[in-house]
């Protein structure tokens, strides 16, 4: 899942971790302007998803177009036809340079995995207020390549504030099932890991040894540390954040297998996530655990 960068959620990510989102700045050359609404609506970025290059069989559904700053997004659909499952979908902004709709797209650190059926879910949070055009797709490989994604614009206002940590009055706790929906399942959620984990509980008594051990994706090299996180959820939605447990973290064996035998003291029931920073992009395996 995909790890967001206020959230956690991945923190992608039901089914992706979700990474974290930093405002995107474009070189001092670049002369970065805002759009209007309208603007951004002839430059193809209206307030429905633009789906002109996410066919055939693609679709993607929005619920808003409108958050305050760090709060929680879902967009649900599916990737279209010839799409292959497993292929990473990036989020980008458009950093438009005049009003006539020439600009650059910049990713940021939130991706989603499509999965078998081609669907994909991918959790967002932003920080950089204003109305800014936003693409999730990915670029096709070969001599010519190609962008595949659909457009949207969306509103961050300023009202909002980073999560606070597990301490605060203002966190809340979610039930088993809404863990579940966010991605943090009982049995490890691999989905935008690619490779496998198994944790020997999901209930435990406070320190009491924990054990998840598995293998790493190819990508995740011999060497690289995996680090342990806790999900701190804000609302019942599941907006939040991530926090270390400690200085928990283990590394990638040299057969690409790995290990991890942890204890929690914060009792509770919380979502976990194991992985690594991948190319600014956060790569882990996501799992709930009760400890009491």
């Amino acid at each position: 899942m995909n790890r967001l960068a206020a959230t956690g959620l991945s923190l992608a990510i039901a089914g992706t971790a979700l990474v974290g989102a930093s405002p995107a700045t474009a070189a001092p050359a670049d002369k970065v302007v805002t759009l209007t609404s309208a603007q951004l609506t002839d430059a193809g970025f209206p307030k429905k998803p633009n789906l002109a290059a996410w066919k055939p069989g693609g679709s993607a559904n929005l619920p808003t177009n409108s958050a305050a700053q760090w709060q929680d997004v879902i967009i649900t659909g599916k990737a279209p036809d010839f799409t292959a499952p497993g292929q990473l979908l990036t989020l980008s902004r458009f950093l438009p340079t005049d009003t006539q709709g020439s600009g650059e797209q910049k990713p940021l650190n939130i991706t989603a995995v499509v999965q078998k059926d081609r669907s994909f879910t991918m959790h967002f949070q932003l920080g950089l207020t204003g109305t800014w055009g936003y693409a999730v797709g990915y670029q096709t490989t070969g001599i010519s390549p190609e962008t595949i994604a659909f457009q949207f614009q969306f509103t961050t206002t300023g009202s909002g504030a980073p999560a606070p940590s597990a301490g605060s009055s203002a966190a809340v706790t979610l039930s088993a099932k809404k863990l579940t929906n966010a991605g943090f399942t009982k049995t490890p959620n691999v989905v935008s890991w690619g490779g496998t984990a198994t944790l020997s509980t999901n209930r435990a008594k406070a320190g009491a040894p924990v054990t998840i051990s598995g293998t790493a994706p190819s990508y995740v090299k011999p060497g690289t540390t995996l680090t342990l996180e806790r999900f701190v959820p804000t609302d019942k939605k599941g907006s939040g954040h991530f926090e270390p447990v400690g200085n928990v973290s283990t590394v990638v064996k040299a057969d690409g297998t790995f290990d991890l035998t942890f204890e929690v003291n914060q009792k509770g029931r919380y979502g976990y996530t194991l992985g690594t920073a991948q190319n600014f992009e956060w790569v882990g395996i996501e799992f709930q655990l009760k400890t009491t």
